[in-house]
């Protein structure tokens, strides 16, 4: 090889006949981490009683869930086999194989996204949108509904949902809404929810006036009743307490009462699809509050509040016709022997939504028995302290309560102390004579009412009663129907 170019030679390893795995580096994963790292999706070193990156960041740092009382609990666990399970309306028997499932997830995850048509990063990084929905399934279905509608809601309005963008944009909508009022007020992550979330509205109230515009059927009719009772969380929910913008003090009350006006907005919707509510998938729901007890159209004052009865001028022949309180007040009597709970709620809530327009009427005028009763309805809904209502109701009942403390009748002003106490209004006639303060009122033994309401209520279809449509929100023509 003389006089030849020897290329250098290095003998390679030979490759081994099996392929060598090396064991990744031991860790473990944070299961039991504080709330804050887990909504910001870092890991948590689990100190306590206060973790390293919060005190860092000086962030709130709590190891329960943060959620307002009244609203159930974070599900930690929660699958997405679980999620898609609902949205097929099955529950296998045996887990899938792991793959199809993923496809599965993925494929629903990117028929959302089309279907709500966000931009990638336009909002920052967060809760994807099935992120979302597993949000609204376990922790905002509770406190919205009654329990008969619960799993209409959780599985059925979800799976119409898919077809129906209007809905999608509600039900997102309502989540982040919950998620961001559990963020304090400092968190950098409220800026971007709350513009979230009003993209979401927009879009959502701007597609459901569109389709109420358009012929309504059993094609389309159960996807318009689910955003309308979503609507009744946004417009009944407020950021902060602030009696002073309440109705009461503003100079177009039609206007701020709307969040009570639009309440009422699912009987127009019944009264246009009366020959197709058998197949409506909320029918169970809404013959759940068909009651008997409830629907008490007797006239006189026999079985009503006496006190209440006497300052609405209710006498032995008033009826609904002539008094345009007897109505509101009967739907009120049953109330009042019930306790507050989350089981008991939905029933509240379906007296915002049968009040009629001469009732509407008498508010905008500020008369005083009128705010009365609203002021008594807005205590019982305090009482149970929901995310979505206890900010607005306690508003809106110390307004009243401020503006009618000046009173001369002074049945009037015993009236207000139970609404007062309620929303920790400290009434002037009580600051002067506390020694005279009456913590009850006078009242006539009524019957117990154990029945179930959705939220809305059954309005009584009426073809008498006309209403306004201004963005597809109801809107009582003043003058119609007294």
């Amino acid at each position: 090889m003389q006089g030849q170019n020897v290329p250098f030679r290095v003998k390679l390893p030979s490759k081994p006949d099996h392929r060598v795995y090396h064991s990744r580096r031991p860790h473990r994963k944070s299961r039991e981490g504080c709330a804050k790292c887990k909504q910001r999706r870092v890991k948590c070193d689990e100190t306590r009683p206060r973790c390293r990156k919060c005190a860092k960041l000086n962030l709130d740092c709590t190891y329960e869930a943060i959620l307002p009382p009244g609203c159930g609990t974070l599900t930690t666990q929660s699958s997405d086999q679980a999620v898609i399970a609902q949205f097929l309306e099955r529950i296998p028997s045996v887990s899938p194989d792991a793959t199809a499932n993923t496809l599965a997830v993925r494929a629903i995850a990117t028929q959302i996204d089309e279907l709500l048509q966000i931009k990638q990063g336009k909002f920052g990084e967060g809760l994807s949108n099935l992120d979302t929905l597993r949000h609204f399934q376990d922790t905002i279905t509770p406190t919205i509904i009654s329990k008969s509608g619960r799993e209409v809601m959780r599985g059925k309005m979800i799976r119409l949902a898919l077809q129906s963008p209007y809905l999608m944009h509600s039900i997102v909508a309502v989540a982040i809404a919950h998620l961001r009022q559990t963020l304090p007020e400092t968190d950098p992550g409220v800026d971007k929810y709350t513009l979230l979330e009003a993209h979401h509205w927009q879009h959502a109230i701007r597609q459901y006036s569109t389709e109420l515009q358009s012929p309504i059927g059993p094609e389309n009719m159960d996807a318009l009743f689910s955003a309308c009772l979503l609507q009744t969380v946004n417009s009944f929910a407020i950021d902060s307490f602030s009696p002073h913008l309440s109705f009461v003090f503003s100079s177009t009350p039609v206007e701020s009462l709307n969040w009570l006006f639009v309440q009422s907005g699912l009987r127009h919707l019944l009264s246009r699809t009366i020959p197709w509510l058998r197949k409506s998938m909320w029918w169970d729901m809404f013959m759940d509050s068909r009651s008997e007890n409830f629907d008490d159209n007797r006239s006189g004052r026999e079985g009503l509040h006496p006190d209440l009865a006497t300052l609405c001028n209710i006498t032995s022949s008033s009826t609904t016709e002539t008094n345009p309180y007897l109505w509101p007040l009967r739907m009120l009597t049953p109330l009042l022997s019930l306790e507050p709970s989350i089981q008991t709620f939905p029933r509240f809530t379906t007296f915002m939504g049968r009040l009629l327009p001469d009732y509407y009427e008498r508010l905008i005028l500020r008369d005083p028995p009128a705010l009365i009763i609203l002021a008594w309805w807005l205590s019982l809904m305090l009482a149970v302290d929901l995310w979505w209502v206890n900010t607005r109701a306690r508003s809106e009942c110390t307004a009243i309560c401020i503006y009618l403390e000046d009173s001369a009748d002074p049945l009037v002003l015993q009236l207000l102390e139970f609404p007062a106490q309620a929303c920790g209004h400290l009434l002037q006639h009580v600051q002067q004579d506390p020694a005279g303060l009456d913590l009850g009122v006078e009242e006539e033994e009524v019957e117990k009412v154990e029945v179930d309401f959705p939220l809305g209520g059954w309005s009584q279809l009426s073809g008498d009663v006309d209403w306004d449509w201004d963005g597809g929100l109801a809107y009582p023509v003043p003058g119609v129907g007294i």
